[in-house]
Order: C-alpha cells, then sequence, then structure tokens
C-alpha cells in the first residue's frame, strides 16, 4: 500500500452497493414474510394475521403480529417492526448490506456483487445442490462401515447425535466419490469447486481430498451443507504411519464458493434457538466437543473449525446470543489458545466470558463423564476475560517480589496494548477498569500502570478503523428507539394510517395537509416520503415508502401504521368505518386543530400590535381573526 501525501484509505470487503427498489421489490415478491418468520418462530394464525412470541423482548403473550397482506411484522410490546429485510437485520443481529445479501441469496435475486459467492458456471444454488448430495452419500457411507459406527461408539456419540448432525463415512477406496457423482449426473468440475475434489502443484491429477475419514458435514444457520470436516479413522492412521506417511488427523474443505472457515461455527444451525432461549452461546474447539454437549441437553454450545477465534467469529456469537462463554482445554495449550483470545474479545463490544476445563480433560470427556449440570456449573463461574487474565497472571507470577510484579504487569499490559483505543467509547471502559484490578492486585499506583500502557500502544499502534468508501450501502449511526403508534398525535396519526393503507387518496392531502402542520416528526418524514414518491409519479405503498427510510424506527413505525393502533380486537358487533368516512372525519378535525392554532396566533399578534403606531395593520389582523372564528372549517372538499 502506497503512504503518499494525504489520507490513507483502508478497504475492506467490497459492501453492498445500493440497490433499486426494483431489486428490493424483487427480493420482497419472492420471500414470503409468514414462510420467513416461521423458519425462526412457531407461528399461530389470528384471524387472518399470524401471531408469535416477540424474540426481541422477554415476551410471554404472543405480541408479535404479522401481516400477510402487507408483509410486514409489528411487536405491540416493544415497537419493533418494519419489513422481511427488518426482521432478519435485528433477528440474525447484523447490517441491512447483510440482511440484503441473506434475502437476496433465498430469493434468489443476483446482486451483482464482484465478491458474489458464485463460480463460472455454477450458481450458488448448484454448489449447495452438490454439497447435499455429497452429505447423503457420506451419510449412507457410514451405514455400511462397522469401523467408522465403531469409533462414534467409543468416543460415546450416540445414535441420535450421528443422525442430527447428520455423520458420515468416506470410503478408503479411490474415485468412491467420484464414481457416484458420475451416475448421479455431476460433473468432476463441480465436485472440485466445492472442494470435494482437489489438486496441488506436486500432483495435478484431481483426486478426492476425504478418504478413510469419519465425516462431519458442515451447515450455515439455515443448515445448508457449505463443506465438510473429516478425522482419519484410527486404522487409516495407523497404517499410513507403518508406511511412513503422514496425513493430517482432521482435514477441513478449503476454502471456496461456499466455505469460508474463519466466518463458520460448527452447530450453529442447531444451536440459535437454545443460545437465544437462554441468552449464552458457549464455544468450544472440536466437532466432538460440540456434538457431546447437544447429546447432554447442552444445545446452546458451537464450536470452530479447528481454527483460532477471529473477528468474523465475533460477529457470527453476537448473532446468536448477547453473551459468549469461551470453553479451554485445562492443558498449556488451552490456556495459550484463552490468552490468545483475550485480546480479540477486548476489542469488540461483546459481552464474553471464559471457562477452564480441568486439566485432564476435553470437553467432550469432561460432558460424557461428567454430565450437563457440571458443564453449567463451570459456564456460570466463568469469568470476564479481565479477571482471567490478571488470575492467569497471578499463577505464573509471584505478585509479592518486586520483580515478580513487574512481571505481571507487563503480561497483562502486553494484551491491554493490543486492543484498539477508542476515545470515550465502551472499549476505554474496559481497560480502566482492568488496570484498576491489576493495581489493587499489585498495589501499585494505577497512573504508573497507564503510563507504561501509553508507551506499549505508541510503537505498535494499531492501524486506522477501515473506512468504508460506500458509506451509503451502511446505517452509520445507530437505531432510534423504538416508537409506539399510542404516544403520537392521533390526528396525525390517522391521516398517515389512511396514506399507508389507501394509496391513492395522496392526490387529496398534498394540497390541504402540509407536512410541517404535523405534531411529531416520525409521522412528518413518512408523510413526506409520501408526497415525494407522489411527485414522481409513483403511489406511495408501503414497500416503496419504507425503502426510502432509513431509520429502522421509521420503518417500524410504519409498519406499526398497517394494524389496527390497538392490539385489541375490535368487538363483534363493530366493524371499521370505511376509507373514505375515515378520510373526511380526520380531514375536518385537522381542519380545525389548524383553525384553532391559527386563532391563538391571530390573537396574539392583535395583542402585539398597537393600535395608535399602527392601525391599519391592527384593524387587518383584527378583520382576519373575526373571518376565520366565523368559518366552518369542513367547507373545502
Amino acid at each position: 500500500m502506497s503512504h503518499g501525501p494525504g489520507p490513507v484509505i483502508y478497504l475492506q470487503e467490497p459492501p453492498v452497493p445500493r440497490h433499486s427498489e426494483t431489486t428490493l421489490a424483487a427480493i420482497k415478491q419472492a420471500v414470503d414474510i409468514v414462510a420467513l418468520v416461521g423458519e425462526y418462530l412457531p407461528l399461530h394464525r389470528n384471524g387472518l394475521k399470524f401471531k408469535a412470541l416477540c424474540p426481541f423482548h422477554d415476551d410471554h403473550n404472543p405480541s408479535l403480529e404479522l401481516n400477510p397482506d402487507r408483509q410486514s411484522f409489528k411487536c405491540w410490546s416493544c415497537g419493533a417492526g418494519g419489513d422481511i429485510f427488518d426482521f432478519v437485520k435485528d433477528y440474525e443481529r447484523v447490517d441491512f448490506p447483510e440482511a440484503l445479501r441473506m434475502l437476496a441469496d433465498r430469493a434468489g435475486v443476483a446482486l451483482g456483487e464482484p465478491d458474489a459467492p458464485s463460480a463460472p458456471g455454477l450458481s450458488k444454488v448448484e454448489l449447495l445442490a452438490v454439497t447435499a448430495w455429497a452429505e447423503q452419500a457420506f451419510v449412507e457411507a457410514l451405514a455400511q462401515s462397522a469401523e467408522a459406527r465403531g469409533y462414534l461408539e467409543a468416543r460415546g456419540i450416540l445414535a441420535d447425535s450421528t443422525s442430527r448432525f447428520r455423520l458420515g463415512h468416506a470410503p478408503e477406496s479411490r474415485d468412491w466419490l467420484t464414481a457416484r457423482a458420475r451416475k448421479a449426473g455431476i460433473s468432476a468440475a463441480a465436485l472440485e469447486k466445492v472442494g470435494l475434489i482437489v489438486r496441488s502443484e506436486k500432483n495435478p491429477v484431481p483426486h478426492e481430498r476425504f478418504r478413510g475419514r469419519l465425516m462431519f458435514p458442515i451447515h450455515d444457520p439455515r443448515g445448508r451443507t457449505l463443506g465438510f470436516g473429516g478425522r482419519i479413522l484410527p486404522s487409516i492412521e495407523q497404517k499410513n504411519a507403518e508406511a511412513g506417511l503422514k496425513a493430517a488427523k482432521y482435514l477441513n474443505s478449503p476454502e471456496t464458493p461456499l466455505f469460508q472457515k474463519r466466518r463458520i461455527l460448527y452447530g450453529a444451525d442447531l444451536a440459535r434457538s437454545a443460545a437465544r432461549s437462554d441468552g449464552r452461546v458457549a464455544v468450544v474447539e472440536g466437532y466432538t466437543d460440540v456434538i457431546a454437549a447437544h447429546q447432554v441437553g447442552l444445545s446452546n454450545v458451537v464450536g470452530t473449525l479447528g481454527t483460532a477465534l477471529g473477528d468474523d467469529h465475533v460477529t457470527a456469537l453476537r448473532r446468536l446470543a448477547d453473551r459468549a462463554v469461551l470453553g479451554f482445554d485445562g492443558d498449556e495449550a488451552g490456556q495459550k489458545a484463552a490468552d490468545r483470545s483475550l485480546e480479540l474479545f477486548l476489542g469488540h463490544e461483546v459481552d464474553v466470558r471464559v471457562l477452564v476445563l480441568p486439566e485432564d480433560l476435553d470437553p467432550c470427556d469432561f460432558l460424557l463423564r461428567e454430565g450437563a449440570d457440571a458443564f453449567r456449573a463451570l459456564v456460570d463461574r466463568a469469568v470476564d476475560p479481565l479477571t482471567f487474565a490478571i488470575g492467569r497472571a497471578e499463577a505464573r507470577f509471584d505478585f509479592g517480589s518486586a520483580e515478580g510484579s513487574r512481571q505481571a504487569a507487563e503480561s497483562v499490559l502486553a494484551v491491554l496494548a493490543r486492543v484498539p483505543a477508542r476515545s470515550g467509547g465502551g472499549l476505554d471502559l474496559k481497560v480502566a477498569k482492568a488496570l484498576d484490578m491489576l493495581a489493587r492486585k499489585l498495589s501499585v499506583p494505577v497512573n504508573d500502570l497507564r503510563r507504561r500502557l501509553g508507551q506499549l500502544r505508541k510503537p505498535n499502534r494499531p492501524a486506522p478503523r477501515p473506512v468504508n468508501i460506500n458509506a451509503d450501502a451502511i446505517e452509520a449511526t445507530p437505531s432510534a428507539p423504538p416508537v409506539r403508534p399510542a404516544d403520537l398525535d392521533p390526528i396525525d396519526r390517522e391521516l398517515v394510517q389512511i396514506v399507508l393503507n389507501e394509496p391513492s387518496v395522496v392526490g387529496r392531502l398534498i394540497t390541504r395537509v402540509m407536512v410541517a402542520s404535523l405534531s411529531d416528526a416520525p409521522l412528518r418524514a413518512i408523510l413526506q416520503v409520501c408526497y415525494d414518491l407522489h411527485g414522481e409519479g409513483s403511489l406511495p405503498t408501503f414497500d416503496r415508502v419504507t425503502s426510502r427510510l432509513d431509520d429502522p424506527a421509521l420503518r417500524a413505525l410504519a409498519a406499526g401504521l398497517l394494524l389496527p393502533i390497538e392490539a385489541a380486537p375490535l368487538n363483534e358487533m363493530a366493524e371499521q368505518a370505511p376509507i373514505e368516512v375515515r378520510l373526511l372525519a380526520v380531514l375536518a378535525r385537522h381542519d380545525r386543530r389548524e383553525l384553532k392554532a391559527r386563532l391563538r396566533d391571530l390573537k396574539a399578534a392583535i395583542a402585539e400590535t398597537d393600535p395608535v403606531s399602527d392601525p391599519v395593520g391592527h384593524r387587518a389582523l383584527n378583520l382576519e381573526y373575526y373571518r376565520l372564528l366565523n368559518q366552518r372549517p369542513d367547507t373545502k372538499k
């Protein structure tokens, strides 16, 4: 990278560009909100609508309502609401560009991104079909392999877990998978694209990547197969050793258009519901660790794919739960892995705890031997990363000696120095807390620790945070709090509600109701969008209006205005008045309010005008006042 004059721009992965309303409409047309939300939540039909327990607050009575006609959702308790993009964004805890990617992928709508996960001649849907076929082939092969099943039994993995995690077997024989693919009409090129056959510089002839291995399919949160992990069977491992050959005990799929190891958590598709319910997600390292946890009833456990935790993992964990609990082996390697993870989590706004297992057990053995309650007890005693770092230093160094204290301080400060510094942010509060805690433990002035931390940070000052060069595509500020329809002016609220439910009336309002006359800013913003669309020759339908509203709180409000203001149903003998009747009534109320406001303004102006020094002005104001006083506000139609 060149560091010439002027600011340096650090480029990220290309963001999703702002797409046209036609593209967004195509995605909405293809994705039904009832089917979408039904994949996340149990739904119950309520007349023409559907209800569910709201996932965005602690809901005990179903307060989330779906409107299939308008393709919108609204929670009457917490105020959450909007369209399919808002639901995915809020539920998956992603920004709008990522929600757009996820829904476009679901809808089969191409976004035309330069980094889109596709391959020449093969769409993502076609690649997913190949991995799904391979998963089924491995599952069927496991049923024929007594050795692979015996290995699972020896590890304590039951048949139900084998079925739930779709475990399989890749036979050792050459071209076993390729031959079956050929019969199924799947080309070698397709197998190579998904990493099932590979070639190298030493061996340019394609060969199957997984042979003689127990197979662990790796799924995305929707349960689609992205890739595989393979554990070599003991007999194959021994045979290779006797022949002087060395093979990795665990082997994952290579990086492919579907599979990016740094972004994936094993078991996330099966852990999502339990993690949301418990508010915590536990992270372990191995495939069998995750399976053992689920087997004993701990379904909120996920695993990394044999790689160190990274920024993308943190993002994935935040989608699952508010708190992450990192579980590490009790040996020295596990302790060092815990150390490496600390700076990562200290550098993110995420609630994390660290759990260290007894020294002689890995998570799988501990879970199967001690059970779920013992693991839960460890989770409950898990400490925050700062406490863990100081505890590690206390175990390694003598706090009672001057040299031990110095070494302990250097050890902890070295971790803190790698945490990105922010002015006035929550991350600096974490660092300040650590310094206070360390100062008390070592009985040294906290200012000395702050000064030393500053010295450690200077030579290794982190690079500026990446600048998103397409800021329009990403929301730049946090979402505003939800706006409750019941808190808004009832006249203005009904006016906007009528427009959203019957967009054709906008032409009758635009010359009669000024945007500035509305009392509440959220309603003014929505009405202004309606008027803008009308001026462009478009009806202000819900889809078009919400596509113009950048603030999620405004989209949620618009969704709420498509539904009755009160969540309670109408009396059996009552029915809602027709739109035309409601429009005439609310316009009359609006005109009366405007008339009263105008009369108040005139009265104040008359009081401020001197009839002696300005008799003409005083007389004109009086005439206008009495003219309006005698005017019926509902004469304009």
